[in-house]
């Protein structure tokens, strides 16, 4: 399957307003706020549970209530067009990846819960960092570098992220 980008055309890149570019970053330190405020009440929360995979459980259906919540008031488009043969062929593709990419963000949730259980916050979430780098590297090998191109200085920032989380978890160790 990954060789999959490499054969099709570049994709034409469409200009983005200064309006969705403002909303992209809004969102993204929106994104940021809550994961940094999520493992702390996932800290708390995992107190007197017998185990970690209750606490991502709840917090799955706890995501999945919000997101039918979105889904419902902002209906996204397209929905309609996949009654058609046309329409859900169009679908499976992208739901495979998507099924993967489920699977792999709920083995994650795990490991995340279980290393929150026994680690202190401060030292697991500069560890869940690392993912930086490792999206930078991953990224374009996965979807093609016409897709995703990482400049070496967005490489040097993610190793400075690893490089950061790492005194981190050594300060915490003195």
């Amino acid at each position: 399957m990954a060789v999959e980008p490499f054969l099709a055309a570049p994709p034409v890149r469409t200009p983005v307003s200064a309006h969705d570019r403002f909303l992209g970053l809004a969102a993204g330190i929106m994104t940021g706020l809550c994961w940094a405020t999520s493992p702390v009440l996932i800290k708390k929360g995992l107190k007197g549970l017998p185990s970690p995979t209750w606490g991502v459980t709840v917090g799955l259906v706890a995501a999945l209530l919000v997101l039918g919540a979105w889904i419902a008031v902002k209906r996204p488009p397209g929905v309609r067009g996949w009654r058609t043969e046309k329409g859900r062929a169009s679908f499976r593709a992208p739901f495979a990846f998507l099924l993967i990419a489920g699977a792999v963000y709920g083995f994650g949730s795990t490991a995340r819960a279980v290393a929150i259980d026994l680690a202190p916050v401060v030292v697991v979430l500069p560890l869940v960092q690392t993912a930086t780098l490792f999206t930078a590297l991953l990224s374009p090998l996965l979807l093609g570098r016409h897709v995703e191109h990482v400049p070496p200085r967005l490489l040097f920032g993610a190793v400075l992220v690893v490089l950061g989380s790492s005194l981190v978890i050594v300060g915490m160790n003195r």
